[in-house]
């Protein structure tokens, strides 16, 4: 407040004016609990959404499974059939 007093400003003034600055620096002051709990937000919100995408890749597996047996069966079947007709 002696800067602003030195500065011109009276003793209201400055009091005022320190008030409203410290206010503002609390509405927007980000502590360590904050960011803490955000932090932790985060954390289950990626651990949900890794759990998604592991199952997506486990039903992906299956099917791509599914459709290699299918493929080699249609090809074992295909083969059988044209080494019947050539021979």
């Amino acid at each position: 407040m002696d800067t602003l007093n030195e500065g011109g400003f009276s003793e209201k003034q400055a009091k005022a004016l320190s008030l409203a600055l410290v206010q503002l620096m609390d509405s927007h002051l980000l502590t360590r609990d904050y960011l803490d709990l955000r932090l932790a937000e985060l954390k289950a919100e990626f651990k949900g959404d890794i759990a998604t995408v592991e199952i997506s890749m486990a039903r992906l597996k299956a099917d791509l499974i599914q459709w290699m047996v299918t493929i080699l069966i249609v090809q074992t079947g295909a083969t059988a059939v044209l080494f019947k007709l050539l021979h």
